[in-house]
């Protein structure tokens, strides 16, 4: 299979991978603290038996996370939190078990559980669930994750907000729920006070996808598709010529 047509075939492979990311991208170019996806391609070289010559493929070795951090801007909500720096709240899966996200946009449930905007618990630095007290007229929400409540016009601490980060960010996953995975045994709570990352309150991180960017990457994917296709749709008619050539009598 070292023919013009297979050797465009994975280049179109390679290209519907990059597409759907591409696509992706733009589908949450408004997501808060989205980061995007990038795909990587490497050439595979065949060798030919004839010296000196050789085929090019094309494979699809991963597709990784932009790990850039996104513009943080002021939104005005008191419950609304944006990362400064590379970190990640945890929450609560419905199902059990954490997931991780950057999307500082959170709520109050019924109970007075600090929720994400889905309705998962948001967790303290412990693991555990945050338990806001009842009649609260304002929350603080400080640097480092300390939640200040007011409750009758006296405040009180109501716990704190757990920042986790991975030692290696290879190994984080996006997850089908729109959480993030990061290797259990390289999650590491981030200490109150240290430099370099802090919450925002008021404030939540934008998306990293640039639509310019991913609208012009669009263009170039279809070019490159179409420009592959001419080349699988000559190399059939070529065959289809030699075949005729060959089956027709003396």
């Amino acid at each position: 299979m070292d023919s013009p047509s297979a050797v465009s075939l994975s280049g179109q492979i390679a290209l519907r991978q990059q597409l759907d990311v591409t696509a992706n991208n733009l589908a949450n170019a408004n997501t808060a603290a989205f980061r995007g996806d990038r795909t990587l391609f490497q050439t595979h070289v065949s060798r030919l038996a004839v010296p000196g010559r050789e085929i090019a493929f094309v494979q699809d070795r991963a597709t990784y996370i932009d790990v850039k951090q996104g513009s943080i801007s002021a939104t005005g909500n008191p419950l609304d939190v944006a990362i400064d720096g590379e970190a990640y709240l945890a929450v609560e899966r419905p199902g059990g078990g954490r997931g991780y996200t950057r999307d500082g946009r959170m709520k109050v449930g019924a109970d007075n559980t600090l929720m994400d905007s889905a309705g998962r618990p948001i967790l303290d630095e412990g693991g555990g669930r945050i338990l806001l007290p009842d009649r609260v007229s304002s929350l603080e929400i400080r640097a480092d994750g300390t939640l200040l409540a007011t409750v009758d016009g006296r405040v009180d601490q109501a716990g704190r907000i757990g920042l986790f980060r991975a030692g290696d960010m290879r190994g984080i996953r996006k997850a089908g729920d729109g959480l993030l995975e990061l290797p259990a045994a390289d999650v590491q709570p981030v200490p109150p006070g240290t430099p370099g990352i802090r919450l925002a309150q008021g404030a939540l991180e934008a998306s990293t996808v640039q639509p310019v960017l991913e609208l012009a990457n669009l263009t170039m994917i279809q070019r490159s598709y179409e420009a592959m296709q001419r080349i699988v749709s000559e190399d059939d008619s070529r065959v289809r010529r030699m075949i005729e050539a060959l089956g027709r009598p003396n």
